[in-house]
């Protein structure tokens, strides 16, 4: 089997490993949905991502890079890890959707000690990962171009439901967890 055959496993797996975390977000506890729109967008350019991947990868005639692919595979595996440790920690508040609860509580355990958003974390180091194990530099530059802008609008309006839902406690929340990465204290900006 050749690099392409490798990647369009890859694509494949990845895909359905969405799909089953999909499934598992329907059967979490509903709530009030904010910006309905954004799970919509955000769904159709990252499929977008998989997409454009999946053509410069099989349609462009260059050499595939291993150690490109490797590193894309190794983020991927990353952000897998990064997204499943969420889940685990939000359990039933867990969801796709910008979701606030009747009964939700500030989870601030587990991952959520380290950084307030590692779901979204996850799906940023994914926007480099997929396009990486195919070698797809166009689909990179789409994924950081059009995806992240749009996760990151997102991120703002779920800080400010957060806020507006637990009070002082999310903004001492956000004083200690910064919201994506884990750097040092040092290097931590408030936001």
């Amino acid at each position: 089997m050749g690099f392409t055959g490798y990647v369009a496993i890859f694509l494949v797996l990845a895909l359905l490993e969405r799909w089953f975390e999909h499934r598992y977000s329907r059967r979490a506890e509903r709530g009030d949905v904010r910006m309905k729109w954004s799970f919509v967008a955000l769904h159709y350019v990252y499929l977008a991502v998989f997409a454009l991947t999946a053509l410069e990868c099989f349609f462009w005639e260059r050499p595939g890079r291993w150690w490109v692919s490797v590193a894309g595979l190794a983020l991927f595996f990353v952000a897998m890890a990064v997204r499943l440790s969420a889940i685990r920690s939000l359990g039933r508040f867990w969801s796709l959707d910008l979701e606030i609860r009747r009964e939700h509580q500030l989870v601030t355990e587990g991952i959520y000690a380290h950084v307030r958003h590692p779901a979204y974390a996850s799906i940023m180091i994914e926007m480099v990962a997929v396009p990486m194990v195919g070698n797809a530099y166009g689909a990179l530059v789409f994924g950081l171009v059009v995806y992240v802008p749009l996760l990151l609008m997102r991120w703002s309006r779920e800080e400010r439901e957060m806020v507006n839902k637990f009070g002082d406690r999310y903004v001492a929340y956000q004083r200690l967890a910064p919201p994506f990465f884990p750097w040092p204290r040092k290097w931590r900006r408030m936001s």
